[in-house]
C-alpha cells in the first residue's frame, strides 16, 4: 500500500455564492492547471548534492507549484498535511504554504497562511527519498463551495526498471433514447464516475432511428448486437450495469476495478482550449511519454468532444424506461436493487432527462491519426502532438460551454485503448496542464448546496467537481 499525502486547504473568511468561480487557481511553471490535474516530478540532485523531489526548484522556486489569488482582497486559511504512506522512505519531507518550510514532525501537520490580495504563495513540499518508489500528494483547496484539486507525484525511478504509467480507462456504452433497457447503462455509467472519479472516462454513444443525440462521425465501433451494450477500453462486450456478470445487479465497476489495476506501457497528458475567439475549433495537444524505447508506429492517438447536460423535447427526447413498476417488461421484475429503484418509480416513457458523456464530434475514433505518434519511442521521453477538432457544421452541439475534451492512445493492430486523458477547454489564448498519471482514488468530493460535503449522495441535486448534477 503506498503512502498518501493529503492537503487539505480550507480557506477563511469567503463569502458563500453557490458554485462561483473560486478566488484561487492552482499555477504549475506559469500554466494554470484544470482541476484534479496531475503534475509528476522526478528526483533530482539539488545545488547541494542532495537527491530530492521538489514541487519548487531551489534555484527558481516562483517557477513551481504557486496558488495565486484571484481576488482583490487577502486571503487567509489554514492549511492541513496527512501523511499516510509512501514507498520512497524519505529521510525528512519539508513543507510550506507560503513563508518558511518546516520538517514534518508527525503524520499530521496544520499551518496558518495568507495569500495576498491579486499576489501568489509556493505550494511547496519536498522528499529527500532514500530508496526507489514514488510519493503521492493532493492538495486541495476549497473556496466559495468550489473544490480545487491538484495531485503531485514523486517519483524516483529506477533506471534499470521499465517505466509503467497509471491508467485511465475509457467505458464507451452504446444507447438510445428509444431503448427501454438502456436506463441501467445511465446508471452504471453515473455510478462508474462517483466511484472511480477522473480515472473513468464515460462516453454514452446515441444511434438508431430518430435518436436526436446521433452522431455520424462516430464509426460503428459497438461490440456485436443489441443495446445497451459497452466495453472497456474496447475489450469483450458488457453490458453496461452487470458487466460480466449475469446478476441483476450493478457490478460493472469490478471489471472496470480490475482493468485500472493493469499498468499502462504509456503515459498521456492532455490539455485543451479554443482555438480561436470566435469558438470554431478545439485545440486539443497531447503529450505521449512511453515506458520503453523501439519502434511506436502501432500506437496512434484519437480525440473526442464530448457534452453533458443535454436534453430536449419532443417524442424524440422521451427515455422509454423498461424498468418501471407500470411496464409489462421483464427488467421491471428483475432489476429490483436499490441503484434502479428512481427508475422503477419513474413512468415508462420519461421526459426532461439531461444526458451526459454524449460525443458530439471525433477525429481518428476508429484507428487512431495517422502520424500522431512519432518511431522510435525514447524511454521516458515525452512526445507533444495537437489538432484541432471542429464544432462547424455539428449540429448536435446544444451549448459549448458544456463541452469537455478527450484524447485516446490507440493501438491501431488490437484495436486497445492504451490510456487515455479528459480536459475541460480553457479560452482563446490559455493552457492547461492535465495528466493520467493521477493517483488511484475516489470520485471527487460531492457537496450539497449549502457546502457541506457528502458522503453517500442520496436522491437530489448536489454539486461535483464545481458543476450542479442530478443523483437519480
Amino acid at each position: 500500500m503506498k503512502r498518501l499525502f493529503t492537503l487539505v486547504v480550507g480557506l477563511l473568511g469567503l463569502a458563500l455564492s453557490g458554485v462561483a468561480q473560486a478566488p484561487v487557481q492552482f499555477y504549475y511553471k506559469g500554466q494554470p492547471l484544470d482541476d484534479g490535474a496531475t503534475v509528476t516530478i522526478e528526483a533530482e540532485t539539488d545545488d547541494w548534492g542532495d537527491l530530492v523531489c521538489e514541487s519548487n526548484p531551489s534555484a527558481d522556486p516562483q517557477n513551481g507549484l504557486v496558488l495565486k489569488n484571484l481576488t482583490a482582497a487577502d486571503l487567509s486559511g489554514m492549511a492541513t498535511l496527512t501523511i499516510s504512506a509512501n514507498t520512497l522512505a524519505p529521510t525528512k519531507v519539508q513543507w510550506c504554504m507560503g513563508g518558511l518550510c518546516v520538517v514534518v514532525p508527525t503524520d499530521t501537520f496544520d499551518k496558518d497562511f495568507t495569500v495576498p490580495a491579486s499576489g501568489q504563495i509556493l505550494t511547496q513540499f519536498d522528499a529527500f527519498p532514500t530508496q526507489y518508489g514514488e510519493l503521492r500528494a493532493e492538495i486541495k483547496v476549497v473556496a466559495n463551495l468550489r473544490p480545487l484539486t491538484v495531485n503531485v507525484v514523486f517519483v524516483h525511478r529506477d533506471p534499470a526498471a521499465p517505466l509503467t504509467f497509471l491508467r485511465r480507462s475509457v467505458i464507451e456504452e452504446y444507447t438510445g433514447t428509444w431503448c427501454g433497457n438502456c436506463p441501467r447503462g445511465i446508471v452504471g455509467l453515473q455510478r462508474l464516475s462517483e466511484e472511480f472519479g477522473d480515472r473513468c472516462i464515460a462516453i454514452a454513444v446515441h444511434s438508431g432511428a430518430g435518436e436526436p443525440m446521433q452522431i455520424l462521425s462516430y464509426p460503428d465501433l459497438q461490440p456485436g448486437t443489441g443495446i445497451p451494450a459497452c466495453n472497456i477500453d474496447r475489450g469483450p462486450k458488457l453490458d453496461p450495469y452487470r458487466g460480466s456478470h449475469t446478476a441483476y445487479h450493478y457490478n460493472i465497476n469490478a471489471d472496470f476495478a480490475a482493468r485500472l489495476a493493469e499498468p499502462s506501457e504509456a503515459g498521456l497528458e492532455l490539455s485543451a482550449q479554443w482555438a480561436d475567439a470566435n469558438q470554431w475549433d478545439v485545440r486539443f495537444t497531447a503529450t505521449t511519454t512511453f515506458g520503453f524505447s523501439g519502434d511506436a508506429a502501432n500506437y496512434r492517438l484519437a480525440f473526442i468532444l464530448l457534452e453533458d447536460g443535454m436534453k430536449g423535447t419532443g417524442k424524440d427526447w422521451v427515455q422509454v424506461n423498461y424498468f418501471s413498476t407500470s411496464s409489462t417488461f421483464d427488467d421491471s421484475k428483475t432489476y429490483l436493487d436499490d441503484d434502479m429503484a428512481w427508475w422503477r418509480n419513474a413512468p415508462l416513457n420519461v421526459t426532461d432527462i439531461e444526458y451526459n458523456h454524449v460525443p458530439v464530434n471525433t477525429l481518428g475514433i476508429k484507428t487512431g491519426i495517422q502520424g500522431s505518434i512519432q518511431s522510435p519511442a525514447v524511454k521516458g521521453e515525452a512526445q507533444t502532438y495537437a489538432a484541432d477538432v471542429t464544432t462547424l457544421g455539428v449540429k448536435i452541439i446544444q451549448d459549448k460551454a458544456r463541452l469537455s475534451a478527450v484524447a485516446l492512445l490507440l493501438t491501431p493492430e488490437t484495436g486497445r485503448v492504451v490510456n487515455a486523458a479528459r480536459a475541460d477547454i480553457r479560452p482563446f489564448g490559455t493552457a492547461a496542464v492535465q495528466s493520467v498519471a493521477a493517483p488511484q482514488q475516489s470520485a471527487a468530493p460531492v457537496y450539497d448546496l449549502q457546502g457541506r460535503r457528502i458522503a453517500t449522495p442520496q436522491k437530489g441535486l448536489y454539486i461535483q467537481n464545481g458543476k450542479k448534477y442530478v443523483k437519480p
